[in-house]
């Protein structure tokens, strides 16, 4: 009797990279993007953090970095079931980033807002 309660890290990252293949290609640039602005923002956080030298409330340019980066995650995920309901959310994401996160977030926004575009024509 076999147990597939666990599985190796490795078979686990050997998955990871499977569905990374299956990936359309208009998602790549949503996801990557998206996974960058959140970085992004929390290096500027931990980059604040070292410079006060102390524990502070985060900038707003940080927030939105987090938080329209995980969207546009989230947007990717969406996609994955629903492709004019994901590049739309995608969408949103990569203006809001443009328009709010700073100098980081206009690169990643627009590389949301390409993939959100590719898709969208891609769909119709």
């Amino acid at each position: 009797m076999t147990s597939t309660a666990t599985q190796p890290a490795a078979a686990k990252m050997a998955s990871a990279w499977r569905s990374l293949e299956r990936m359309e290609p208009y998602q790549v640039p949503i996801i990557l993007g998206g996974a960058l602005a959140a970085l992004a923002g929390v290096v500027t956080y931990a980059l604040t953090i070292g410079r006060r030298a102390g524990v502070v409330a985060p900038g707003a340019e940080a927030i939105f970095l987090v938080v329209l980066g995980v969207l546009g995650v989230i947007a990717y995920a969406i996609t994955k079931t629903n492709v004019r309901n994901g590049v739309i959310v995608a969408g949103v994401a990569g203006l809001g980033l443009a328009v709010l996160g700073g100098g980081a977030g206009l690169w990643t926004g627009l590389v949301v807002l390409a993939g959100a575009v590719w898709g969208f024509v891609r769909s119709a």
